[in-house]
């Protein structure tokens, strides 16, 4: 089993809620699908909920890819975008090191691990 999504488009955000078991590939999927589907709507705020996803944790190199790919996705669109994650220790990682990643690249983009606290800082 892989990771499972399904897309909510709120007034003002790209709500992605993930379940299921961790795959890398997948969450990028899911990154690219939720930038894909702001833009489409015209909308700046993302929020890419994990809160339910089990499974291995990533590993220090797909959190720096990660990071990566958000930061060119950020940069593919030209739009400015906020981006906020919520998941459980251990797939966010207390150090934050993919959002260390992203941030030193450009994004607006913070990693939590309380959903409400995401919500907040988006300003949703």
């Amino acid at each position: 089993m892989s990771i499972k999504t399904r897309s909510e488009i709120h007034k003002s955000y790209v709500h992605m809620l993930c379940w299921g078991s961790f795959n890398f590939e997948a969450l990028k999927d899911i990154f690219g699908k939720a930038f894909e589907l702001a833009v489409e709507k015209e909308l700046n705020k993302i929020l890419v909920d994990g809160m339910e996803v089990l499974g291995t944790s990533p590993t220090m190199l797909e959190r720096y890819d990660l990071g990566e790919y958000v930061a060119q996705l950020c940069f593919k669109y030209k739009r400015p975008f906020q981006i906020a994650v919520a998941g459980k220790v251990p797939f966010v990682d207390p150090d934050r090191f993919g959002e260390t990643v992203a941030r030193n690249l450009g994004v607006n983009g913070r990693v939590f691990t309380d959903l409400e606290e995401s919500l907040l800082w988006l300003k949703v």
